[in-house]
Parts: structure tokens; sequence; C-alpha cells
């Protein structure tokens, strides 16, 4: 039975620090939308579960008193449910001990200027309130969320106690982030949509929900910890109506509370303090990494080389779909495009001529984010996968009239990368559950899986990819490693883990005649490694460093000679791979795309690229040869 909050007996306080006193603390403009928008999202009319009396707003608390008698206030008045949220700057002291920051906080003088966590967690231990939720957007959350990961949490074995549930949108010991020009910061953007989906959530789910979305994006992930059953609450009937309007907080002198940024910040979902540069290292490293492993490598393909020299848009972009497009590929041949978005559908494009770019129809079926599409080898069957566990086959034989063949299940997490062998008669699917799975497809009305699923990766498999030789796979994940499979029943890894990238391996993929394996990584790097020696893989030169932030995607052209890559940094670039030991940017840097770029695409011939980017559209570009 689903388990809602009393609004008698159930109290909010949302807590949201934008502006600082300190040079040190940089203001932080979305924390305004965030409290605005959960407000709203919270005591809906219709499917909201608080009172508005009962939801206090502390916008711009001066001084640690400020929230904090507001905090002992709500946690003496509530029975039922215990809501607090803070969004801001986390500050750590001497002592490792995290505190919530507020306008007048001095980082030198945390204890005295700052609101204790310890002094938050009591009051809440104190409350009669039968289940306690803590959501903290900010640096160092993790510290409040206990032992996980590795690492010991604050309150470990003193919050323990029953109906407690902690949400922290970053670890321990890592900054929480915020992206260019968004109206919410990362985390509570993520939490928002959740809380908006048409079919409400409980605790557990919430989190599970938010954790895929931000693994998705390659953005810090959150932590929770749980006591007894307080993960069953569910905090929202439904999404909010559009009747209610967004109440925005004012506070005298403030800016409006939609602001775009033109930069990087760092804590919450957007600022951090630490005591030293060790934990803020990662944010200034241009992702460059000058150690390399073998001089030089195969040729990526035997054929002669046709010149590109880069490429250039081909139009208008298409205004693709109502939420970010997160994979794109095309149908062999080149005619039909497929894009598969966080809007839950999947979409079919004629790109006969790519100026004009004419819609086919809209698959509906998938009910959460689909996170990857694929053709098969002979463009007969479209597979797509995404955040509801499953992956769909279609025959699209006839990609005008698209028909249903099956529903693949068994994965735990969001399917967030599918691929077809060479032949298409096996599909694999790896998944947020750390798995890959082999499916035979040779009857696409029946698909059975191969064996027990394959593992080895200790975080999500982000990226599967087949090697034209049909008897080898491999792997990409969160876990910052790269695995070799033998494709089999049930498929084996081969040799160790392949290491070198410094961050989440987004993307893998072999060069057509398989000598070359490509991979993309949070590091801001591309690399390319000599798979000749299945058992032994090398690295081939130095990484490709041209991205300025974390790279998503990769590509090849069908003579190897050309790999796009594209990401987080909003642009797609383009490498000359004649010499793989020598690799060379093509023409100047692809842009148009107004957010993160999640999939590239070649058509069959190279002439024509799509990119498909967070900014909800789809661009075009005819690369010139």
């Amino acid at each position: 039975m689903t388990r809602f909050p009393d609004p008698a007996g159930s109290r909010a306080v949302l807590i949201g620090v934008s502006r600082y006193e300190h040079p040190e603390l940089p203001g932080l403009p979305a924390v305004r939308a965030n409290l605005a928008d959960l407000s709203a999202v919270l005591t809906d009319p219709v499917n909201g579960t608080l009172r508005d009396e009962h939801c206090d707003v502390v916008d711009e608390p001066q001084l640690p008193t400020d929230f904090g008698l507001r905090v002992t206030e709500a946690a003496g008045e509530a029975t039922d449910v215990l809501l607090v949220y803070y969004a801001g700057h986390g500050v750590v002291d001497g002592q490792g001990r995290l505190h919530l920051a507020v306008f007048h906080t001095d980082p030198a003088r945390t204890s005295v200027t700052a609101f204790p966590y310890d002094v938050l967690r009591e009051a809440m231990v104190d409350s009669r309130a039968a289940v306690r939720v803590l959501v903290l957007d900010c640096c160092f959350s993790g510290r409040a969320a206990g032992p996980m990961g590795g690492e010991q949490g604050l309150i470990s074995g003193q919050i323990d106690i029953a109906g407690t549930y902690v949400l922290a949108s970053s670890s321990a010991t890592k900054p929480s982030l915020a992206l260019p020009g968004a109206t919410h910061t990362a985390f509570t953007e993520a939490l928002l949509a959740a809380l908006r989906r048409p079919d409400p959530l409980t605790l557990d789910a919430l989190y599970d929900t938010v954790h895929h979305h931000l693994l998705a994006r390659s953005l810090p992930l959150p932590q929770r910890r749980v006591m007894n059953t307080a993960g069953g609450l569910t905090l929202v009937k439904g999404p909010p109506t559009a009747a209610h309007s967004i109440r925005t907080p004012h506070t005298e002198g403030t800016p409006p509370n939609r602001w775009n940024r033109r930069g990087f910040l760092v804590a919450g979902s957007t600022a951090c303090l630490a005591l030293g540069a060790a934990a803020l290292e990662w944010l200034v490293k241009d992702g460059s990494d000058p150690d390399t492993s073998g001089a030089g490598g195969p040729s990526s393909s035997g054929s002669p080389a046709r010149k590109v020299t880069g490429a250039h848009s081909s139009g208008p972009p298409l205004a693709a779909h109502e939420g970010p497009v997160l994979s794109v590929t095309f149908r062999p041949g080149g005619e039909i495009l497929a894009s598969g978005s966080a809007d839950r559908s999947i979409r079919l494009w004629k790109v006969t001529d790519p100026a004009r770019p004419a819609p086919l129809l809209s698959l509906t079926a998938p009910t959460d984010d689909v996170d990857a599409v694929t053709f098969s080898s002979d463009g007969g069957f479209l597979a797509g996968g995404g955040n509801d566990n499953a992956v769909r086959l279609w025959m699209t034989t006839d990609p005008a009239k698209p028909r249903p063949l099956s529903r693949l299940t068994g994965h735990t997490g969001a399917v967030f990368s599918v691929a077809f062998n060479p032949d298409s008669t096996i599909l694999a699917s790896g998944s947020a559950d750390r798995t890959l799975r082999l499916w035979n497809v040779s009857d696409p009305v029946k698909p059975t899986l191969m064996g027990r699923p394959g593992t080895g990766h200790t975080d999500a498999v982000l990226s599967v990819a087949f090697s034209p030789n049909q008897s080898l796979m491999a792997t990409g994940s969160a876990d910052n490693s790269i695995l070799l499979w033998n494709v089999a029943t049930p498929p084996a890894t081969v040799g160790a883990p392949v290491p070198g990238h410094k961050n989440r391996v987004h993307s893998v993929v072999f060069s057509p005649d398989g000598k070359l394996l490509a991979s993309a990584g949070g590091d801001r790097t591309v690399r390319l490694w000599n798979v000749t020696d299945v058992a032994n893989p090398t690295q081939i030169g130095a990484p490709l460093s041209g991205h300025t932030d974390a790279v998503y995607c990769l590509a090849f052209t069908t003579d190897g000679k050309v790999l796009a890559s594209a990401g987080a940094d909003k642009k797609v670039l383009l490498w000359n791979l004649t010499d793989p030991a020598e690799p060379q940017p093509l023409g100047h840097p692809l842009v148009g795309h107004a957010g993160a770029v999640h999939s590239v695409a070649f058509t069959t011939d190279g002439k024509l690229l799509a990119s498909a980017g967070a900014d909800n559209k789809i661009r075009l570009w005819t690369v010139a040869r």
C-alpha cells in the first residue's frame, strides 16, 4: 500500500543560500529556483502532500540561527513526516566535520559562522516524527549519509534510528556540480524530474531514478542511508498541476530566480570549499594524461584513405524531442535516422535530403528515458534500451510502418547501451546493474538470454560494442575500466580490466577492421587501443585531449579513417586516424548545441554525421571529403 505523508502531522523546511558575503564562497543563483520549484511540487493542491503553511521556505538565511530555530520548531511540531532540505555551500572544518554555509559564513571561522551538521542531526533525532527525511544538496553531503562506498560518514551509529532517510547529492569526499546555463543545480534538477513523473515514486525508487539520471549524464552520484521502512514513503501523489503557480521566494536586493551561468560552479550542486587543494584537484586539471603505452599501432583499415577536411552544418537543427536526446543511429543506407530521448520516445526521421529532414513517426512504448537505440546490420530491426530496465525490439523492414516484436527483461537497472553483433543474431545490453547480457535474437519475437549475465565490472556498464570479429566484445564502465569479452554462453572476460582512464568510460567502439578500440572517458580524453592481441591490449600513442570536459560518445566512419567524439563541452571533434599513432584533428570543432552532446553517428558512406544534444535537438553535419 502506498504511504503518503499525513498533511496535518507533517512539516517541511526548505533552506537555500544563493548569496554569500565572503569572496571565497561564490554565489549560487540556481538555488533560488530549487526552493521555488521544490516547494511548488510538494504543496501542489492536487498532487502535493504538504500544506502551504507547513512548508517553511527559508530563503537566504544570514546567520546559522536563521534556519536552526525554524528546523527545531518544525521538528517539534511534526508527528508524521519531517522533511529538511538544504541547498548551498557545504564547508568542512579542520576536524572534517560538515557545516552548512549561510550568507555571513567565514570559511576561516566555520564553527561559529556556519551551521554544524551535528546540530541539525540532533534536532531531527529529537523529533517525534515517524519518518525523518534529510536531503542535502551540497558538497561533501555524503558525510551525512553514513559509511557508503568505503567512506566513513559523520553520523554512522548516531542517526541509526527507525524511520530515517538521508539523501545526499555527493559522496563524503567529493563536490557536487551545476551545469552552465541550467535553471537548477544538477542534483535537484534530477530530484524534481523524478518528483514530476506521472507515476509517484517511493523514496527508494526516487533515489534509484535520480541515481540513473545523474549516472547517464556523468554527474556526481547521490548517496543515501536508510533505516528500517523509511524508504517506502512517497512524497507526492503525481506531477504538479498546471494551475498551481510556482512561488518564487524573494529577498530584498537579490537577483531573479532564473539566471544563466557563464561558467562551471562547484558546491551544493554548485559550489564547495575544502581545507586544502586536494579535494578540488580534479576540477582544475586539463584532463590530459602524459603517460602512454605503445608508441604505435596497426592501421585502422587497409583501404585507401578518403581525404576528409572537416564538416559543416547541413541546415537548422531538428527540434527533435521534448527532452534531452540521448542516442542517435542511422539505418544502414543512411536515409533513416532513429533517436532516443529522455521524453520516453523513439523517433524516426527521413534524412534523404539532410537540409530538409522529415519526421516519420514516434515510438512511445518505452515507459522511461530512452538511453540507447541501434539498428541491426541489415536495417530490419531496431533495438532500444532505457531507464525502465528493458530492451525493446521493433521490425523496421518498412521504416514507415515499424512493428513491435518483443520486450527483453531481466536487467535490474537502467539499460545504457545496446548493440547487435555483425550478423544481427545476438543483441548485447549493458546496464546500471553492472552486468552485460547477451540475447539470442535469431527469432526476434522470442529472444532468449544466452546463459548467465556477464559480470566483472564494479559499477554501471555504460557502453557495449561488438568487434567485426563476432567472437569479441568490449564494455566501458563507470568503474573507469574497459573489459574485453568472449562472445559465449555465458559471456566471459578476456584478460584483466584495461586501465588508463581516470574517470568513467562512457563509450567504446571498434574500428571497422577490428584492430583498434577507441574509448571515451569522463577524464576528458579519447584513447586508442591495439587489440590485435586481445589478452594484452596496449594503448597507442598519447590520449586525444582536445575536449575540455567529459567525452560521452564516439563513432567511426566505415573506412576507419575518421573518428568523431563529443561530450559535455557541447562540441563535436573529428580526428584523422590514417596513422593511429599520430591522430590529427580535422577542421574546427563542430559547435551549435546548447547543451552536452550525448551521441554521434555516421551514415554508411561517412558523408553525414548526426549529433544528439541535451538541448533536445539533433544536428546534421555534412562531412567534407
